[in-house]
């Protein structure tokens, strides 16, 4: 007897939820309480409209709330596709409001033989990755071009992806930057072309290639800045050498202990004569 009474008190219950999820429906269906009212992306344009629709899913036009529901995990999906970062909030009712924050470009860096884009605050994307009408962030702004060397840390928290998406970097980012803000601003050095970061004999070294009048320059540095300014001052000295300005490949080895070595390279990659600069030891 008892349990028939819990059960018809259960049923009712469910009768009672049915109606009130009916009449919810219905008022629904008449005024679209729940519509989408507005979407914003700021700044305007930044995500292109096929790909924001994608991520927010088509049925959110009628249930607003549902992408506010999963605003985290959109936030996360279009970030992986877009340097930038994505943050979703609702300003009032029936309105969704998308704040795209890009990643600020700052090196290009070359990888087993494709190029990336590495931002200051040390994520790592495909060249032509972009937000907006196809813009790439490098484009009419000049990066200094890095190359990282297979033999050394992969560059990428998860390798299989890194063709694909937007992450964070397993670089050194700290030591990135102290080799960067030491090497910018030499001019006496020419038009730095390429820094290449690579190793020897278990050791890594820094590779500078720049181009001083006809005459090509690597400049082959330890990985350590803080001996670089003494480097700096013989390097300066051995280019004014007018023996060592003329046309052709000058390398300069700054890696071993006590003594910089300087060579002229023919262009056929030979090497040619091992000079001793002024102020280093000889071999």
């Amino acid at each position: 007897m008892g349990r028939g009474i819990k059960g018809g008190a259960l049923g009712r219950k469910f009768l009672w939820l049915a109606l009130f999820f009916g009449i919810l429906c219905g008022l629904e269906n008449h005024y679209q309480l729940l519509r989408l009212v507005e979407l914003t992306v700021e700044p305007p344009g930044s995500l292109p409209e096929t790909v924001l629709w994608k991520s927010v899913g088509s049925l959110s036009r009628r249930f607003w709330i549902l992408p506010m529901m999963r605003r985290s995990a959109i936030a996360r999906e279009l970030g992986e596709h877009y340097p930038a970062e994505i943050k979703i909030t609702s300003p009032g009712w029936g309105r969704i409001g998308i704040a795209v924050r890009p990643y600020v470009p700052w090196l290009s860096l070359s990888y087993e033989g494709r190029e990336y884009i590495l931002s200051a605050e040390g994520f790592i994307w495909p060249k032509h990755f972009s937000v907006g009408t196809g813009k790439t962030f490098a484009e009419g702004k000049r990066l200094q071009s890095w190359e990282w060397d297979k033999q050394l840390l992969n560059p990428f928290i998860d390798p299989n992806r890194r063709d694909s998406s937007v992450q964070k970097s397993s670089l050194p980012i700290a030591e990135i930057r102290q080799w960067e803000d030491s090497l910018a601003g030499k001019s006496w050095l020419g038009n730095r072309i390429r820094t290449v970061v690579s190793a020897r004999g278990g050791q890594r070294y820094l590779k500078v290639i720049a181009q001083r009048n006809n005459q090509r320059i690597q400049l082959e540095l330890k990985d350590d800045p803080r001996d670089w300014e003494a480097v700096f001052a013989a390097v300066k000295g051995i280019l004014s050498d007018p023996d060592l300005s003329k046309q052709g490949i000058l390398v300069i080895d700054a890696t071993y202990e006590g003594k910089i070595v300087a060579r002229m390279v023919s262009p056929d990659g030979t090497g040619g004569k091992r000079l001793r600069p002024e102020g280093s030891e000889s071999n």
